[in-house]
């Protein structure tokens, strides 16, 4: 995450604090649930606990982090994600206005500490995946399942939706199918296998899907991804309301 902020921007973890940059405000409780379990943690200095949480690489880092977070300054989503390669590869600066809109308005983020983010919400610096398990809170994709499933399904509701997210991630949520259709984009190469690390390629994707906008399968007809793959029919599946949409490397 990108460093720094703006230490006098509203406090996000403040229940009367409903502002533009708190989009989904009301998952504040929880929000709070999580980070005051961390910070008994850290006061408890249970070490082990800790390491399962954040892993044994920048433990101390991560740990500064969370125990500043109530105070430390604060920064859009969509800036302070930036040095990860998915909102990199996204390149929100380098996108049209209209396109910068676009992204602004129609997108979610899913976040292991927020749960739910839009990409001008404000936010901390943090080190907290959806994969970590917190004692007292439990496996984090399965705490926030029934608390964020029902907002993010009322923003998607009737709406083509591009679901970008890692399988950790996507395990957090409970569609209940009120879209009007579901896409989830696998990376292959030539010879068929999976292409393991495919962050940069999703976020270039991104890039494109808010640049026109692609709000159906058919905007990929025709258009080679940056990273040399194109959209086959042949190898995706588009029957029904969830889609499987293969990109192959030629």
């Amino acid at each position: 995450m990108a460093t720094g902020g703006n230490p006098f921007a509203p406090d996000v973890f403040d229940y009367r604090s409903k502002t533009t940059f708190n989009y989904f405000h009301q998952l504040l409780p929880e929000r709070r649930e999580i980070v005051d379990q961390l910070l008994d943690l850290i006061r408890l200095d249970e070490k082990d606990a800790l390491e399962g949480i954040f892993g044994s690489h920048g433990i101390s880092d991560s740990v500064k982090l969370i125990g500043a977070v109530y105070t430390a300054p604060l920064m859009a989503a969509r800036r302070r994600f930036v040095p990860d390669p998915f909102f990199s590869a996204v390149d929100f600066e380098g996108l049209p206005t209209g396109a910068q809109r676009r992204l602004l308005e129609n997108s979610v983020i899913l976040s292991g500490l927020f749960g739910l983010l839009r990409p001008d919400d404000l936010v901390p610096e943090y080190r907290l995946k959806m994969s970590a398990e917190v004692p007292g809170i439990g496996l984090l994709s399965s705490f926030w399942k029934p608390r964020i499933s029902p907002l993010l399904n009322n923003a998607v509701q009737n709406r083509f939706v591009w679901d970008l997210l890692p399988d950790s991630y996507r395990e957090a949520w409970e569609d209940d199918e009120s879209y009007e259709a579901h896409a989830i984009v696998t990376f292959h190469n030539g010879d068929g296998s999976i292409v393991e690390e495919d962050t940069v390629y999703r976020g270039q994707l991104m890039n494109f899907i808010v640049r026109d906008p692609a709000i159906n399968v058919e905007a990929l007809d025709g258009w080679r991804h940056p990273g040399g793959f194109r959209f086959s029919r042949e190898h995706s599946n588009l029957e029904g309301k969830k889609k499987s949409l293969a990109m192959i490397r030629h």
